[in-house]
């Protein structure tokens, strides 16, 4: 039953065209109490007067039901795990059966944003096909947005098609959506929400609000200092502002063993900042830490993060999910994970210029083997 909508589009069309519950009731021969009713959801219209309804509404019986079938949170985590695993075994196959979820789903506001999540994913691994594969997250993307009711899952979309169409070199598009859901300022509300529950003597309420708002904290910091290295190179106080808070993070999160991916982030754009910067020293240092990191670790180890004791009370923010960690192979597919932490410095042409520099070539060798 709670996949039939039709109390909700009975009173969805009587108020669009203006017909009060009484003039309704009227015309079809009941009382104004029987039309609330089924306005509410509390009785049904009996099945002879469906016709009627649907008539005077000028809808077809399927569209007066609005029959909408939906996936629990449980089943559409089960139904992402099982796609990922069958894009293991056969993508053809796997991607037929997207669009027959989609199909049969197609008003599960959560699913199509998890399969929207699905196809981005995969852009990653198939190059030949990020083009139709960012175009269908958009498209599932602005259905959700266009039709769902739920704040949270409307600003997901956004976020969603924000972040195809920067894949697709849209940058203005991208930039006027994450801006429409942006808060002007930091509410605060996580600090403020804790500290009620701190005052009525709700511990574990209070710690994981705290717990949650620390890890997102520090994801939020190193991925802040990153972006902006780059454009401190000619600033070498604040550079080095910016680093120094940055191996603070390092060392007070353990992220070398916690977020291996995020500390080898950071150390590839620490070392091409500190060499444009004209920093050789520091430049070669965190060459160095970037290719003992990555020889360290394959490109599963590198991808997920480890438990902490800061994040005890909160595990599914800090932690993978164990059928995710299984199925990674099925959703990244063959995309380097060590090649990606590379980045910062396989693609700075000033890297190529001194390749053959004695103080960095050992170490540009290193990272090329790891």
């Amino acid at each position: 039953m709670n996949d039939i909508n039709l109390g909700a589009t009975i009173a969805r069309e009587r108020r669009a065209i203006g017909v009060t519950q009484g003039e309704l009731a009227a015309h079809l021969g009941v009382t104004k109490a029987a039309v609330s009713k089924w306005e509410l959801g509390q009785s049904m219209p009996d099945v002879a007067q469906l016709p009627r309804i649907a008539s005077y509404f000028g809808l077809t019986l399927d569209e007066l039901f609005d029959y909408r079938p939906q996936l629990t949170e449980d089943e559409v985590r089960e139904t992402y795990v099982a796609l990922c695993d069958l894009f293991a075994e056969d993508p053809d196959a796997a991607y037929a059966r997207m669009d027959d979820l989609v199909r049969d789903y197609g008003s599960c506001w959560n699913l199509l944003l998890q399969v929207a999540a699905l196809c981005m994913q995969r852009a990653l691994s198939e190059p030949d096909r990020v083009d139709e594969l960012m175009g269908r997250a958009r498209e599932l993307a602005e259905r959700v947005e266009a039709r769902s009711d739920n704040v949270e899952l409307v600003r997901s979309a956004r976020v969603t098609r924000a972040m195809a169409e920067c894949q697709r070199g849209e940058l203005d598009d991208a930039i006027a959506l994450l801006e429409s859901v942006k808060p002007a300022r930091p509410l605060g509300v996580e600090a403020a929400l804790a500290g009620m529950h701190q005052m009525r003597g709700e511990r574990e309420a209070c710690l994981k609000l705290c717990q949650e708002s620390l890890f997102w904290g520090e994801t939020s910091v190193m991925q802040s200092i990153a972006t902006q290295l780059p454009l401190y190179v000619d600033e070498p106080a604040h550079l080095a502002a910016l680093l120094r808070a940055a191996e603070g993070v390092l060392e007070g999160f353990a992220l070398e063993s916690r977020q291996p991916m995020e500390a080898a982030t950071f150390y590839g754009g620490a070392a091409t900042a500190c060499l444009h910067a004209g920093d050789d020293e520091g430049a070669a240092t965190y060459l160095e830490r970037l290719a003992k990191l990555l020889e360290r670790h394959d490109g599963e180890s590198l991808l997920f993060p480890r438990p902490s004791v800061l994040y005890d009370l909160v595990p599914d923010s800090a932690t993978v999910d164990p059928d995710l960690k299984r199925v990674a192979g099925g959703l990244f597919g063959a995309f380097d994970m060590k090649g990606q932490c590379k980045l910062a410095v396989t693609c700075d042409p000033a890297w190529v210029d001194r390749a053959d520099d004695p103080r960095f070539k050992p170490l540009l060798d290193r990272l090329a083997a790891a």
